[in-house]
Parts: C-alpha cells; structure tokens; sequence
C-alpha cells in the first residue's frame, strides 16, 4: 500500500485542481440539460453536483467536530437553494469552505468520524480529490462537455487508491461494500488489456463504463 510522501503544497495544489476541474464542468452545463442522467444510477445532471456541493460542506462539518451520522443524512439533503441558476456560486462557495478547513494548522492529522472507516484529515483530502475527479467525468459524460480528466489526478488516485480505502466498510475495494455509495469495479475492457489507458482503468475501478452514452430518463 504506497502512502502519500507528497507535501502539502502538492496535496493541496491536487485538490485545487480537482475542484476546479468540476466547477469548469458546470459553467458548461446547457440550460436544457439540468434534468439529463448521469453515469450515477438515478441521479440527474442536477442531484449530482447538488451531491458535489453537499459532500464538500459535510467534509467541512467532519473537519469541525461533526458526527458520520449528521454525514450520512446531510448527503441528499438540497444544497442548491435557488436551484440550477445558482448551481456554481453554491459549488465554488463550498469547495472554498472545504479547502480552508483542509488547510487550517493540524487539519491534515486529525481524527474525523468518517463513517465508512477511520481517517484524518489528510484522508479526507484524497477521497475528495477522488470524489471531485471522478465526477467531473461523469458530469462531463452527461452534458456532452469535455471527459478527458487530468493525468495527474489521476496517476495520484491510482497510485493511492489502496490508502484511500483502506479498512473502508463501503469502497470500491471493499468485500462489504453494499453499493449504495460506491458501484462495484468493471472489468478490463477491450481484449483484458485494458488498452484504454490510466483514466479508463481508474474509471472501471470506480464502477464507471468508459463509453457510457445518456439516455432519456422517465418522465
């Protein structure tokens, strides 16, 4: 299992980017696309950044003492307020508050009550810079934007996947994982090569087809 050596102006640099990278997928965002799927099961172009915006202010609540189980009911919780017109001041508002208790004195040490397993700050670091890549793809996929995610970001997460999740109960390398937050790992494609590459390994990891087309939802 290879722990993360970086400092962290590095750690910090990647979760800039990785922000960055969803709210530039959402400046994208067409004003007839807000009701489209995802390569989320069930959730629409809007429930999945209401879903971006909410896990950065409960990973600022774990960050200032709160409970996994306030974590675990705030997730579905509208974090949008206004709605789709005031999506990306609502996602750069709460990705700000998450990076600032990130990088307040001792933050990257401190013990948090994830609710999936144990973590410090410096954890929660990585999985929102898993969180954030990951789902600027599949926003990306759903509006017809641009997929083609960050080599460094993604070279980082693969290199560090096994720290990530390690003795987590749900993840994507968890026997016990339930799939109710995690969708479970696709095979290679192509050949059993995987000939893709490192995003579209990372992405079947994360349970996502790389060549995942939309489709009309119901209703």
């Amino acid at each position: 299992m290879r722990v993360p050596q970086d400092s962290d102006d590095t750690l910090f640099a990647l979760l800039d980017d990785a922000h960055a990278g969803f709210a530039r997928r959402v400046r994208a965002i067409g004003p007839g696309r807000w009701k489209d799927p995802t390569p989320c099961p069930d959730w629409t172009v809007t429930e999945l950044v209401n879903h971006a915006v909410q896990g950065n202010l409960v990973y600022t609540a774990l960050l200032g003492g709160g409970k996994a189980e306030d974590f675990l009911t705030s997730l579905d919780e509208d974090a949008l307020g206004d709605g789709p017109e005031a999506a990306l001041a609502s996602f750069e508002r709460a990705a700000a508050s998450c990076a600032a208790a990130l990088r307040e004195p001792g933050a990257l040490e401190r013990p948090v009550d994830y609710p999936f397993g144990p973590a410090v700050g410096r954890k929660l670091l990585g999985l929102m810079v898993t969180d954030m890549t990951v789902h600027a793809w599949d926003l990306a996929r759903a509006v017809d934007g641009d997929d083609q995610l960050p080599p460094r970001l993604v070279a980082w997460i693969a290199a560090h996947v096994e720290w990530l999740y390690d003795e987590m109960e749900e993840s994507p390398l968890s026997p016990t994982n339930s799939f109710r937050y995690y969708a479970a790992p696709l095979p290679p494609g192509g050949d059993g090569t995987d000939p893709d590459g490192p995003q579209h390994r990372l992405l079947r990891l994360m349970g996502r087809d790389p060549g995942w087309v939309g489709a009309t939802l119901p209703g």
